[in-house]
């Protein structure tokens, strides 16, 4: 009889200890969980910073990018001469160009395939009617340490931080052997939305489908 009170007791101070237990782990990790939207920031905290370059245009003009301060975001998408994938999207650009280009979006794009030149560069902005400049990355010294593999990636950069705030397609409307009529998703409209409205974008960086550079 005295052995069962005696165990009863036991595991009722057990019982306690667990409960006090569970009570400071729970208490432990509302502590150490961060604030709301400190998520949200920190992802920010980790977007790439794009080092400054001079390059020249189809036209032989000159660009150096931490010049173009009184841009309010800078599209850069990755071209190459030939590229379908390229010359599919170009009137999504276009008309991503039409619609942002007025609200001080600059669009630029950026030719880092070793066997283009300019001449041949130049032929492909005319035959699409390509209105922006296409700086040629000799050497690849702007791709490579972006970590640029393909063409048709987009880069949407803050010029307040120079921080590249997306990295990615500027839609799903193609993909390898696959064509939709209309997008289902606008990745690059909808952050250059954000950045406009002054809102916090967090880093954003997913495949995309074009050619190898």
């Amino acid at each position: 009889m005295f052995r069962n009170i005696e165990l009863r007791r036991i595991s009722a101070v057990s019982i306690a200890a667990i409960a006090l237990g569970l009570t400071a782990c729970n208490r432990e990790t509302a502590d150490a969980a961060p604030p709301a939207g400190a998520a949200k920031a920190a992802e920010a905290e980790k977007a790439p910073i794009i080092p400054n370059f001079t390059l020249a245009d189809q036209a032989g003009a000159s660009h150096e990018l931490y010049k173009m301060t009184d841009a309010k975001a800078i599209v850069l998408t990755m071209q190459g001469v030939g590229c379908p994938i390229v010359q599919k999207m170009t009137p999504d650009l276009k008309t991503v160009q039409a619609a942002y280009e007025g609200k001080g979006v600059k669009f630029i794009m950026l030719n880092s395939n070793n066997q283009d030149t300019i001449p041949m560069i130049a032929a492909e902005a005319k035959s699409f009617e390509v209105r922006m400049p296409i700086l040629k990355d000799q050497g690849q010294k702007v791709a490579e340490p972006l970590g640029v593999v393909r063409t048709a990636e987009v880069m949407v950069i803050d010029p307040k931080t120079w921080k590249i705030v997306y990295h990615g397609p500027l839609n799903d409307r193609l993909t390898y052997g696959k064509e939709r009529a209309a997008a289902n998703n606008n990745f690059v409209p909808d952050v250059l939305d954000k950045v406009l409205a002054g809102q916090q974008v967090a880093y954003v960086h997913q495949q995309t489908d074009g050619c190898i550079i």
